[in-house]
């Protein structure tokens, strides 16, 4: 009885592996662009934009956005945790 190989989907699990091997499980690519941010993880990318107004905001986003990516903020029951403030002299 001969055997039957399907290698059907042996390119999309070498095209995923690439990919990995790329973009490693926990990454973020931030990119600076014209009006603002953009950061691409494994999982998902998202835009940050600048605030004509508020110089400051699209600079806190992007804090706030790469410790939730990699989920540095801990909870409110956390001893000890990360955050982001803002200090007016």
């Amino acid at each position: 009885m001969p055997a039957y190989l399907d290698f059907s989907d042996l390119e999309e699990t070498l095209m995923d592996l690439i990919k990995q091997i790329n973009n490693p499980p926990w990454s973020v690519t931030i990119t600076r662009i014209d009006n603002g941010y953009t950061l691409c993880g494994t999982d998902k990318c998202a835009v940050i934009e600048d605030d004509d107004e508020d110089e400051l905001r699209s600079h806190e986003e992007l804090l706030w956005e790469i410790m939730e990516y990699f989920n540095f903020g801990g909870s409110k029951h956390d001893s000890e945790r990360l955050r982001v403030v803002r200090e007016k002299p």
